[in-house]
């Protein structure tokens, strides 16, 4: 029984040993990675721009304010 026990363990820590050494040189995840948080930041930077009462939010809110305004007083300075 005690045999079995260490021929299966020592088969199964010599293939832990290959299994480390494939994922140690693969890099491809680590590109999944990077882009995973690039993605984050320009989310992040994406939800502060046009987020409420973000910088966007507030040019566009005067530019229609003025917009507004200049129509109204075109329509009630006109006389038919």
């Amino acid at each position: 029984m005690n045999d079995l026990i260490l021929k299966t363990y020592a088969a199964g820590t010599s293939g832990l040993g290959n299994i480390r050494h494939f994922f140690k040189d693969d890099e491809r995840g680590v590109t999944a990675v990077e882009y995973a948080i690039v993605l984050a930041g320009v989310a992040a930077v994406v939800a502060v721009i046009f987020g409420q009462d973000g910088t966007v939010q507030t040019m566009l809110e005067g530019i229609f304010s003025s917009v507004e305004s200049k129509v109204n007083a075109s329509m009630t300075s006109t006389t038919p």
